[in-house]
C-alpha cells in the first residue's frame, strides 16, 4: 500500500500547521479546517523548586490541540514533557500565561480530561479488581448508577482485550495487561482530552506496537483527543496527525509537523514508508543538534 507524508513547517513555529490534504483524514471524517480548537495553550511559563534551586521549566509557550485530534509531543530528554502534561492536566499551576480547555481556564483538574500516567502499577489500585479500577475512573459520572458504570466497564475492559479478567487484581496480570486497565480507567471517565504520559514506555517492543495501534483505534472509537508525551520519535509520529517539537529548557516549541500519513496505519508499511523515515530523520536532527549545545 502506497502511503504518503507531507512536511510542512510554520515560520514562527508557535502556531499549529495545517494538514495539506484534508483527505487523508477521510477515516476520522472531519478536515482540521473545520476542527474546533478544544485545548488552548498560550504563553505559558512554569518554574519547579525553591531558592536557589529554582529552576524554569517552560518558558513561553504556546501551541493547541483540536477536537479529535492526535497530538504527539516530543523533545529532548529533560526538556519539561511531563511537567508541561501536568500543567495540562491543572495538576500543576502555570507562573503566567494560560491553559485553556473547552474555552474555559484550567486551574484545576477539570472534568472531560483524564490522564493515564507512565508508572500504571502505581496509578492502579491494587486493592480493588481491574473491573473496579475501571469503575473508579467514572467517579464523576452523576448520570450513571452502579449497574450501568459495571457495564460500561467491563465494555471497556473487552475493548483493549481483557475479557475474562474483569475479577482479577492489577498485580495479578502482566504489565502490559496492567497498562490495558490503566488505559480503559482513562477512557471510562468519558473525557474529551486524553492526556497520555509516556504510556507505553515500561513495556516491551511488541505489546507496545500493539498497545499503538489499540490507542489509535480507541481513540477514533471513542472520539477522543489525545496529547501523547513521548521519547520516542518514531512512535510519536506513527500515532500522530501533528508532531510537536519542544526546545531545550527553558522549553519552547520549537516546531510543529503536520503528518498526514495514510490511515488506518500499519506497524510495517507505515514505518517503511519513505516519508516517515524522512520525518523521523527530520525530527532526530533536531533533538540532536539541541543536545549538541546543551
Amino acid at each position: 500500500m502506497q502511503v504518503h507524508l507531507k512536511l510542512q513547517r510554520d515560520a514562527s513555529a508557535s502556531q499549529p500547521i495545517e494538514p495539506s490534504r484534508a483527505s487523508d483524514f477521510a477515516t476520522l471524517n472531519r478536515a482540521t479546517s473545520t476542527m474546533r480548537t478544544l485545548l488552548k495553550v498560550q504563553r505559558i511559563a512554569k518554574t519547579l523548586g525553591e531558592g536557589d534551586k529554582r529552576n524554569q521549566i517552560i518558558g513561553d509557550l504556546s501551541f493547541d490541540a483540536r477536537e479529535g485530534e492526535f497530538l504527539s509531543i516530543v523533545g529532548p530528554s529533560g526538556c519539561g514533557k511531563t511537567t508541561l502534561l501536568m500543567c495540562l492536566a491543572g495538576l500543576y499551576a502555570v507562573d503566567s500565561g494560560s491553559v485553556m480547555f473547552d474555552d474555559k481556564p484550567v486551574g484545576a483538574p477539570p472534568p472531560g480530561v483524564s490522564v493515564v500516567f507512565q508508572d500504571y502499577s502505581r496509578s492502579l489500585l491494587p486493592w480493588k479488581s481491574n473491573l473496579d479500577n475501571v469503575v473508579f475512573g467514572m467517579k464523576r459520572a452523576q448520570d450513571l448508577n452502579r449497574a450501568q458504570k459495571l457495564e460500561y466497564a467491563q465494555e471497556l475492559l473487552a475493548s483493549v482485550g481483557l475479557t475474562g479478567f474483569e475479577r482479577h487484581y492489577p498485580w495479578q496480570v502482566s504489565g502490559g495487561m496492567q497498562q490495558r486497565v490503566a488505559i480503559a480507567r482513562g477512557l471510562a471517565a468519558r473525557s474529551r482530552l486524553l492526556l497520555l504520559d509516556e504510556p507505553l514506555a515500561a513495556v516491551d517492543a511488541q505489546t507496545r506496537a500493539e498497545m499503538q495501534d489499540l490507542l489509535l483505534d480507541l481513540a477514533k472509537r471513542y472520539q477522543q483527543t489525545c496529547v501523547l508525551v513521548t521519547h520516542d520519535v518514531d512512535e510519536a509520529i506513527y500515532m500522530a496527525d501533528r508532531v510537536v517539537v519542544l526546545s531545550r529548557r527553558p522549553t519552547v516549541v520549537a516546531a510543529e509537523f503536520a503528518v498526514t500519513l495514510a490511515k488506518p496505519r500499519t506497524q510495517l508499511e507505515t514505518r517503511e514508508d519513505r516519508g516517515f523515515l524522512d520525518l523521523r530523520h527530520k525530527i532526530l536532527a533536531m533533538i540532536h543538534q539541541m543536545r549538541t549545545q546543551a
